[in-house]
């Protein structure tokens, strides 16, 4: 299965999170195809000529990690739960004497139990948005504080109790930075959702609040009582952002070991230098034919034989250079530019591929075709535009990928992040003033910005099925203005 979110990263960044899962058993190897379309308008001057397939590559960042494993925050307070049972058994094998793998398993662990901990609160908090009935609200958010407490409580008793003074200086400060990492997500994900209740059950908002209250109060005193920065009433602006930093860097060491390694390669190295190598062949025997049959008609030695073989010469030059444009041509739109191999600790669990190519609007699939023509208003009139095609493919392992201990992986995430820039850059900056009528013959002079829109149709094959997704973006001088699903 795959699924596909977008939206605005920010003013200049388009983001595509792109969800591949393994969900056949039966198949060892999961294939995804995924074809995208964009169709920009040609008042951006956007071809091959002004913006080339480096600089496309250079404009886009991708960023592959595993899946989350999926486990309630329900799960996570039973006594045989399967994360703090691998936990437990690794903090074992450290007490016990362990050497530098069984403490950096232990740390693996400890940073694989945040990761859970805060996809399993995410997942409440979304069921949370979605309740509607007051009482049910109150239950399950006091039922949410108290499971949250119960695992936060079970992870700070390993490492806090006697045993904790036996483990290395890099357990403990990993147990510290997962400890850290819950109680910021926590922090981050329940006071948004503070907000939205309140405003929803405004009647209800004093019980909201009270609940939230006991909880944080005393994750507050906790924090401040370690030295542990927490945002308050007299936090500022900068204060915020050293707060966001702090997250932010919290983030990056805890789900670090979510993220694979990937190594990119071109794809096409060895197909282009064998073309290559035939284009010079086919332009020296073309040289080699022209010589001979002038050498057996003239003779050697004779003035039709010389102005013969620098003809030939020129021309071999010639059709070699046009050979090899030719073959690079018809590699880049058969073949991937590059493909990424894909490494979690070391073990090969994957591989991706992508290419880059324009399109002629007439050597358009006859489903987007359609799919655009659609979006433009069915009426069969095609605004004129260039067509960026978009092409990745991911093949995942996914007995490989599901081998990992308590942590079946069921796939993988990746962000794609396409930078805007180049678009922006060629755009005229169409600020203008409509006359808004007031009526008896007055106006008023209203400022407005005209934008540009592009249409993304997304291709997605997988196992025999295909289905399509469309999107407008709007899009201005100043960035990025919206993004919709059709």
């Amino acid at each position: 299965m795959l699924n596909i979110e977008a939206k605005i990263h920010d003013r200049f960044t388009l983001e595509f999170k792109v969800g591949y899962s393994h969900d056949d058993d039966r198949s060892p190897v999961s294939d995804f195809l995924m074809n995208t379309w964009v169709f920009v308008p040609d008042a951006l001057y956007i071809n091959p000529k002004t913006y080339s397939k480096t600089e496309f590559y250079r404009d886009v960042r991708s960023y592959v990690r595993l899946m989350t494993p999926v486990y309630g925050l329900h799960e996570l307070v039973e006594p045989d739960s399967p994360p703090f049972t691998a936990l437990n058994e690794a903090f074992g094998r450290v007490v016990d004497g362990g050497d530098e793998a069984a403490a950096s398993d232990l740390e693996h662990q400890l940073k694989m139990l945040a990761c859970v901990v805060r996809s399993a609160l995410r997942s409440r908090v979304r069921a949370l948005e979605l309740e509607r009935d007051a009482d049910r609200l109150l239950s399950l958010l006091g039922e949410t504080l108290s499971d949250l407490e119960q695992v936060q409580r079970r992870l700070r008793s390993r490492f806090e109790g006697p045993d904790g003074g036996r483990l290395p200086g890099s357990v403990v400060r990993a147990a510290s930075v997962a400890d850290r990492y819950v109680g910021a997500m926590a922090l981050h994900d329940l006071g948004r959702l503070s907000q939205q209740l309140c405003g929803r059950f405004a009647r209800r908002a004093g019980q909201i609040e009270a609940l939230l209250g006991d909880y944080f109060d005393r994750e507050t005193a906790r924090r401040e009582a370690l030295g542990q920065h927490v945002p308050g009433p007299e936090t500022g602006a900068s204060e915020a952002g050293a707060w966001l930093d702090e997250v932010a860097a919290l983030r990056g060491e805890v789900e670090r070991d979510l993220y694979l390694d990937s190594r990119k390669r071109n794809n096409t190295f060895v197909a282009r230098q064998a073309a290559f190598m035939v284009a010079a062949g086919l332009s020296m025997v073309f040289a080699t034919l022209v010589s001979f049959s002038f050498q057996q008609t003239y003779g050697n030695f004779t003035r039709p034989l010389f102005v013969a073989l620098v003809v030939s010469y020129m021309m071999k030059d010639r059709i070699k250079d046009l050979l090899r444009y030719w073959f690079a041509n018809r590699l880049g739109s058969r073949f991937y530019d590059y493909r990424t191999k894909l490494d979690r600790r070391g073990r090969y669990i994957g591989l991706g591929k992508e290419g880059f190519d324009y399109v002629a609007c007439g050597r358009l699939p006859h489903g987007v075709r359609l799919l655009r023509r659609a979006l433009a208003g069915g009426d069969g009139g095609e605004p004129p535009e260039t067509v960026l095609l978009y092409r990745r493919r991911m093949v995942l392992l996914g007995r490989r990928l599901r081998s990992g201990g308590c942590y079946g992986f069921p796939g993988v995430n990746e962000v794609l992040r396409f930078g805007m820039g180049s678009l922006l850059r060629r755009m005229d900056d169409r600020r203008e003033c409509v006359a808004a009528c007031l009526g008896q013959g007055r106006f008023r002079m209203v400022a407005a910005e005209r934008g540009y829109e592009l249409v993304v149709v997304v291709q997605v094959r997988h196992q025999g099925r295909v289905f399509y997704k469309r999107y407008r973006v709007a899009l201005g001088r100043r960035g990025l203005k919206r993004i919709s699903e059709e």
